[in-house]
């Protein structure tokens, strides 16, 4: 069996593991041997420009991300071939980031580290708490899911909006409805795009959204940067209708040394880094581990996409 692997996400450590654990596959690093590779286990730019017709013997693809916008499932489908993803590896370190992105504004690191510079004790009282705030998080998914759990610990109100009115742990309310999503703007403290990209959810978050939302709240997106009008989000942040934003996605990625974006000083930017984790590589490899042994064995693998 052939398997070709991109270990560039869990080094060579992990690579040598995969090959000493499973002596039955394999291992492959690059596609010169197309007609032979059963297991795809890649990055989104070998998935992406990959002609299916030329892999007869393809079976599996492991996506080796959450998100797979972009994609062709189509030609997947027709080829009989299963899709699975990577959803859970990066939700921890993406809710803490969710986390620090919000600290950033409540407890005002910005104005500590300036004045630090400065030489300047300048406290700033009645600082903002998490406590007893009320959350609204678009996309219910493993990013989502990992969110409410932490931010249950600060005895926060949680809402989710989801395509399907079903019932989750640690959510409060789940809602459904372009309503009911507009009311709950109107009354969260916190609003989170962990939203997938697709035809329903591109530039569904407009200026409108952004005036439905509280003066004080705010906007924090580590989904895709194509879920929001970006121009509506400058325009909302240079005309303080909102707190402030923290944002990990954009668009187009690298973000242009003359966009505004960075030019405002109520934004928080990171560079699509909200996943950066010391356990990454361990936790991709312990998934690789778990599908690789299933599929063996016969069994449905983990994070099955099904489009």
């Amino acid at each position: 069996m052939v398997a070709y692997i991109d270990y560039s996400l869990i080094g060579h450590k992990y690579f040598i593991q995969l090959k000493n654990k499973y002596s039955n596959i394999d291992f492959v690093t690059d596609l010169l041997r197309k007609d032979e590779i059963e297991i795809l286990i890649a990055m989104p730019k070998v998935v992406k420009n990959i002609n299916i017709k030329e892999y007869p013997n393809l079976k599996w693809i492991q996506y080796l991300m959450a998100g797979y916008d972009g994609l062709n499932f189509k030609k997947f489908k027709e080829s009989m071939i299963i899709f699975s993803t990577a959803q859970n590896v990066f939700s921890k370190s993406i809710a803490e980031d969710v986390l620090t992105k919000i600290f950033y504004f409540n407890r005002n690191i910005s104005h500590y580290i300036e004045s630090k510079y400065k030489k300047n004790w300048e406290p700033i009282q009645e600082e903002i708490e998490l406590t007893g705030s009320t959350a609204l998080i678009l996309g219910v998914g493993s990013i989502g899911k990992e969110l409410a759990k932490k931010f249950k610990a600060f005895d926060m109100f949680i809402i989710g909006y989801r395509k399907k009115h079903l019932n989750e742990k640690n959510f409060d309310k789940i809602i459904v409805m372009e309503s009911e999503l507009n009311e709950a703007l109107n009354i969260a403290d916190y609003v989170i795009m962990a939203l997938p990209l697709n035809r329903d959810t591109r530039y569904m978050f407009d200026f409108n959204k952004f005036k439905n939302m509280k003066k004080n709240a705010l906007f924090i997106n580590v989904g895709r940067g194509e879920t929001v009008k970006q121009e509506d989000m400058i325009l909302a942040l240079k005309q303080s209708i909102i707190r402030g934003a923290g944002i990990d996605v954009v668009y187009p990625e690298p973000l242009p040394s003359d966009s505004e974006l960075w030019n405002l000083d109520n934004l928080y930017i990171t560079p699509h880094n909200a996943s950066s984790s010391i356990h990454m590589a361990r936790r991709i490899y312990e998934l690789i581990v778990t599908n690789l042994d299933r599929y063996l064995d016969n069994k449905i693998v983990k994070y099955i996409i099904n489009n």
